[in-house]
C-alpha cells in the first residue's frame, strides 16, 4: 500500500480511487507495459526452435524410407520369387506331384520310378500268385481311396484292373499281398475280415 498523495495521513489500498480521510481523487498506477521476455532468454528460445525444426525435419525423412516402396533391394524377404517359366510360385511337393499322377493314371501305366514312389504294391507283369481281395467295384476312384487307405494302415494293398487278369470285366480290385499258396492267402483273407468283411483268396494271373 501507499499513502494517499493529498494528506498522506492515511494509506490507501491498492486500486482504491477515493482516499476514506481526505476524499482527495487517488491517482491509478497502471501495471508497467509487458516488454517481452528477458533478453537473456532469447538465445535459449532460439536454440530450442532450432532443434524442433531439426528433429521435425529428420522424422518426416525417416517415416519417408520407411513408407517408400521403390522395390529397391529391400522388403523382399516375405516374398516367394516366381519360378523361372515366370508364373507362380512353386509350392506342390513331390509327394503331392507322385500323388496327383497316380490319381490319373491308370494301374499299369507310367515309368518305374513313378511305380517305385506309389505308396500302392504293384502286381509285378508276367506274375501268377494268390492274393486276398478286399474290395471289388466298378468305381476307380473309391476302390483307389480304400486301397491308398489301406496301404497307410500298413498292409501292402494295391489296385487291379479285372481286364488285366480275367477277373471280370470293368472292374476295380482293391488286393492286399502276394501269396505263393492259396492256404497262405485264406489265412490273410480270416485275418482281414473283421476289417474287410468279404474278403477272400483269390488267383492272380494275368491275361495272355
Amino acid at each position: 500500500m501507499s499513502p494517499c498523495p493529498q494528506c498522506g495521513t492515511r494509506p490507501a489500498e491498492r486500486g482504491q480511487l477515493v482516499c476514506v480521510n481526505c476524499g482527495g481523487r487517488l491517482a491509478l498506477r497502471q501495471p508497467p507495459p509487458y516488454l517481452g521476455p528477458p533478453r537473456s532468454a532469447i538465445p535459449a528460445l532460439v536454440l530450442l526452435l532450432a532443434v524442433v525444426v531439426i528433429g521435425a525435419g529428420a522424422f518426416g525423412f525417416a517415416l519417408s524410407e520407411l513408407t517408400s516402396d521403390d522395390g529397391g533391394g529391400g522388403g523382399g524377404g516375405g516374398e516367394q520369387a516366381p519360378s523361372a517359366g515366370g508364373g507362380s510360385p512353386q509350392t506342390t511337393t513331390q509327394a503331392d506331384e507322385t500323388e496327383a499322377n497316380h490319381e490319373t493314371a491308370p494301374p499299369g501305366s507310367g515309368n518305374a520310378q513313378e511305380q517305385s514312389q506309389s505308396p500302392l504294391l504293384q502286381w509285378p507283369k508276367g506274375v501268377t500268385g494268390y492274393t486276398v481281395v478286399l474290395v471289388t467295384t466298378g468305381d476307380r476312384p473309391a476302390a483307389r481311396r480304400v486301397a491308398l487307405e489301406a496301404a497307410r494302415s500298413g498292409l501292402e494293398a494295391g489296385l487291379l484292373n479285372s481286364n488285366d487278369y480275367d477277373l471280370g470285366t470293368d472292374l476295380w480290385i482293391v488286393f492286399a499281398g502276394r501269396f505263393d499258396s492259396r492256404a497262405g492267402a485264406n489265412r490273410q483273407a480270416s485275418n482281414l475280415a473283421p476289417r474287410y468283411p468279404g474278403a477272400y483268396a483269390q488267383l492272380v494271373k494275368p491275361v495272355g
